[in-house]
């Protein structure tokens, strides 16, 4: 069997340190298809421009560069649409696997759709009006003409559904892992100088951690008035760090709403870190790690907190509770005195940090990159017979 696999939409979004999880999506799944399917052939369709996925191609994986793929994700699109449905035609390809939210509608072969995102129905600031009108018409319209979809929580399925009016059943989950490269930094010894600057950017001080970039539906605002409470009632040393970069709500604001809170001179701005080994020496040297966003379709920090050992107060909104389990404080994000309270938690009840963080680690290596691969594997394969 042939099977595209689609790296001309996700764009820039899987280019070395790109943002988000796309690259290490990508790269994961291709390396477990390679291994758990030699039977099969992978295309990868990909810009000329496009970073290489992989150093060294596996036998069954080939990659075609397309010329003349715009960079500009508005003239992308278009391509995606009127240019790129030819240009799969001539792969010959048993089945496609369009990777990034949205399918080319006149491709001739059958398709599975990975939905990366739908925070744009709610959050429509954080993707802008053209596109966010964009993704409205093009998402439905995509899971009416594949044959199958995924996406990566039951939350997150029951959402789509009632978003768009695809049928319960074409839809199917298929939980994200944590990529080899987080796990073997997650397993080596840290090296002295990464650990020496996380700990200049926080002076030295005990610090909670919350990475992610600064969409107004990442709640940074709540999780700072909640710091402000909490350093109220306890006069912890604590600092927060925030790692991440600012995208529609900016460091600004965030400033404007620490000083309000009093804790200005406690809120460190990191900015983005771009490496595995910084990422994971983030939350190995950080006392707790807080992700109070206001909803996610999956939410590799999660992982990535449990995975590294650190204790973590997740919101209670849907894909939050659906992947930490009972390895969270779980707390109402859109309530601050819950949100100071589970922190207060879990930096004061010692025996229930050590519960917190073995329940994490056990259930972070459940999401692994092989199941994904392998259940991807099997809706591809029903897609083609279909």
């Amino acid at each position: 069997m042939r099977v595209g696999i689609d790296n001309i939409s996700p764009g820039e979004a899987t280019a070395r340190n790109g943002p988000g999880g796309m690259r290490a999506y990508l790269q994961s799944l291709l390396s477990e298809f390679a291994k758990h399917a030699p039977q099969h052939h992978f295309v990868v369709t990909t810009p000329d421009w496009a970073d290489p996925l992989m150093d060294k191609l596996p036998d069954n994986v080939e990659v075609v560069s397309l010329t003349n793929v715009p960079v500009n994700r508005a003239k992308r699109i278009v391509y995606q649409q009127t240019a790129l449905p030819s240009a799969l035609k001539r792969q010959h390809l048993d089945v496609f696997f369009a990777t990034a939210t949205v399918a080319p509608l006149l491709c001739s072969a059958p398709m599975v759709l990975a939905v990366q995102f739908t925070q744009f129905y709610r959050w429509p600031k954080a993707y802008g009006r053209a596109r966010t009108a964009y993704l409205k018409r093009f998402l439905p319209a995509s899971l009416r003409r594949v044959k199958r979809a995924i996406i990566f929580t039951e939350s997150a399925r029951q959402d789509l559904v009632r978003w768009t009016g695809v049928p319960i059943e074409k839809v199917r989950v298929v939980p994200h892992g944590l990529s080899e490269e987080f796990w073997r930094a997650v397993e080596s010894d840290i090296d002295s100088s990464e650990l020496d600057a996380i700990k200049n950017l926080v002076d030295g001080q005990p610090f909670i951690l919350y990475v992610s970039a600064t969409y107004g539906y990442k709640n940074h605002a709540r999780l700072i008035e909640a710091f402000g409470l909490l350093k109220q009632r306890l006069k912890l040393p604590h600092v927060l760090l925030l790692v991440g970069s600012a995208v529609d709500v900016s460091f600004a604001e965030l400033r404007a709403v620490a000083e309000r809170a009093g804790v200005c001179e406690q809120v460190i701005f990191a900015g983005r870190l771009d490496s595995a080994e910084q990422i994971v020496a983030a939350y190995k040297s950080a006392d707790l790690s807080v992700i109070p966003t206001l909803y996610e379709t999956f939410g590799f920090p999660v992982l990535e907190a449990m995975a590294c050992g650190c204790p973590l107060v997740a919101s209670n909104a849907g894909s939050m509770a659906e992947l930490s389990g009972d390895a969270a404080i779980l707390v109402n994000p859109l309530d601050i005195v819950s949100i100071a309270d589970g922190m207060e938690k879990a930096l004061l009840d010692t025996s229930l940090r050590e519960r917190l963080v073995a329940r994490g680690r056990e259930r972070a290596r459940s999401f692994t990159y092989k199941r994904s691969a392998i259940e991807t594997l099997e809706i591809l394969e029903e897609a083609a017979r279909a």
